[in-house]
């Protein structure tokens, strides 16, 4: 599942990052597998699965994101300017979305 260009409207901050600014965060990224996602209410999202790099060379485009329900597992590839921060050393990303948005952008 893809989270909504409409829902990012308010992470218009993400593309307004320098051009340095997003190589860092796309290099962090680049080694953030396994990390803990968080939203930006501390919620627990799940684990970055890997990240996928297809239009630019200098960040990925997305990460998908591994989430555990008791019987199944789920990927949500989330869109590169709503990442906020990459933790190498607590090995965390943090998102600019909130828990509740992230929970309505489920499928029906």
């Amino acid at each position: 599942m893809t989270i909504s260009r409409k829902m990012l409207e308010g992470t218009v901050e993400g593309r307004d990052r320098k051009p340095r600014e997003r190589a860092e965060l796309g290099r962090r990224l680049a080694a953030s597998e396994g990390y803990l996602v968080l939203a930006s209410d501390g919620g627990h999202v799940g684990v970055v699965d890997h990240i996928r790099y297809e239009q630019h060379a200098d960040h990925p485009d997305e990460i998908v994101v591994r989430r555990r329900n008791v019987l199944l597992r789920r990927r949500r590839a989330i869109p590169f300017d709503s990442v906020q921060a990459v933790d190498p050393k607590q090995r965390t990303v943090t998102l600019r979305i909130d828990n509740d948005a992230l929970n309505r952008s489920n499928p029906p």
